[in-house]
């Protein structure tokens, strides 16, 4: 039997256990009758134990008000002689309100109990033969009084902390489905900005090798037969590919590593400028390039190669002249510039200098924004100018984390 049910038919057996102390013949009084004239039949106990019993239901919904109607039957039954019977069914109702009661109704119905025990005892020593009795009479009040009310307040304490305990748990449960939700967002943004990595440094690399097979393929059919000239060409051709499958071998490595940052893993920097510069005139490009020492870390290295690489590549699609390429270090800055003469505008500078949708341009400018930089597009004159500036302070400090690293 589960406790609401119990709780429901604690009424009937409170009163079944007071109707069968009655039926036995005992008197079962915990005091003697106040008024002596009250010495009545027993039968006139069943009145205030139904009064006591009624104000058990109405507890479920009225507390204080129960409490306050069996405290005043249960009163009534003390002219009487106060029954055992309905004393137990007023110590239910004492239970209620220490349980369910609010703190302020709490403290005043057990104050007030106490006050009515007192008065009830003084009243018991003042009647004929009173010093024999009293002292029982007190304790057995004191203790009956006493005890529901500490049980109740004490089933109320391990409610609530069992409430604070659930309470607790289901915060944290909350936090950690936040914590592990975050982790999951974090790992997803990760992952997508590897992958746009993964698809720039792809663009940056393999496809200005295969623009290179295709300028050297397309010149030696361009031309009569020339077996010089065409093994020629099949060497680049061979060297270009190679150098694809090479970077396409150091993609596949990235792929099997995710937790590594990608920019981390380069090879190259501007010390491979000058082989950047001959496979483009091996190709038939025409190159005028003034290359002026400078200090950089890796990382910014990497971004101004794959800048020069692109912007060659591009030189060798649409431009229709020689290539002009510097590189300077200023007080400020480090430099990079390409220029190179075209028949009409690729693509139209944005309002911010950059240029249109080409995924090489916009790779270009992430790559310098990466490393602190900035990308400069321009077209005036009948000739393409496209420049890569970062700030010393920024190269600085990459060459310095990476040597610290």
């Amino acid at each position: 039997m589960n406790r609401s049910r119990l709780a429901a038919l604690s009424p009937l057996l409170y009163l079944a256990v007071g109707v069968a102390l009655l039926a036995s013949g005992e008197t079962w009084e915990i005091t003697p009758p106040l008024v002596p004239a009250a010495a009545v039949s027993a039968g006139w106990h069943m009145v205030p134990l139904l009064v006591v019993c009624g104000a058990i239901v109405l507890q479920r919904r009225y507390t204080v008000a129960g409490f306050a109607l069996a405290a005043v039957a249960t009163l009534a039954d003390a002219s009487l002689g106060l029954h055992l019977g309905v004393f137990l069914a007023w110590t239910d109702t004492a239970y209620a309100v220490a349980r369910r009661a609010e703190r302020r109704q709490r403290q005043m119905t057990m104050g007030l109990t106490g006050l009515a025990v007192i008065v009830l005892w003084a009243v018991l020593a003042t009647l004929p033969g009173g010093d024999q009795y009293a002292l029982p009479v007190a304790l057995t009040l004191t203790a009956g009084v006493a005890i529901p009310f500490w049980w109740g307040a004490e089933v109320r304490n391990g409610d609530d902390r069992a409430a604070r305990a659930s309470a607790a748990t289901l915060w944290e449960r909350e936090r950690s489905e936040t914590a592990r939700r975050e982790a999951e967002r974090e790992r997803a943004e990760a992952v997508r900005r590897e992958r746009t990595a993964m698809a720039r440094e792809l663009h940056d690399t393999v496809s200005a090798h295969l623009s290179g097979i295709a300028l050297h393929s397309a010149a030696a059919l361009s031309g009569a037969p020339d077996a010089e000239l065409d093994r020629r060409a099949l060497q680049h051709t061979r060297s270009a590919s190679l150098a694809a499958l090479d970077e396409m071998r150091t993609m596949i490595g990235l792929l099997h590593q995710p937790g590594e940052p990608l920019d981390l893993q380069v090879r190259d920097g501007l010390d491979a400028l000058p082989g950047l510069l001959q496979r483009t005139e091996a190709a038939g490009v025409e190159v005028s390039a003034e290359l002026q020492p400078v200090e950089v870390g890796p990382a910014v290295g990497q971004a101004l190669l794959r800048f020069a690489q692109e912007g060659l590549a591009n030189a060798a699609k649409h431009g229709t002249g020689a290539v002009r390429l510097r590189l300077s270090g200023l007080p400020t800055v480090v430099r990079l510039d390409i220029e190179n003469p075209t028949p009409a505008p690729p693509l139209e500078p944005s309002a911010s200098g950059g240029a249109g949708p080409g995924i090489g341009l916009s790779s270009m400018r992430e790559r310098l924004r990466a490393v602190g930089g900035t990308v400069q597009i321009t077209r005036a004159d009948g000739r393409w100018r496209i420049r890569a500036e970062v700030p010393v302070e920024s190269a600085g400090s990459s060459e310095s984390s990476e040597s610290a690293a």
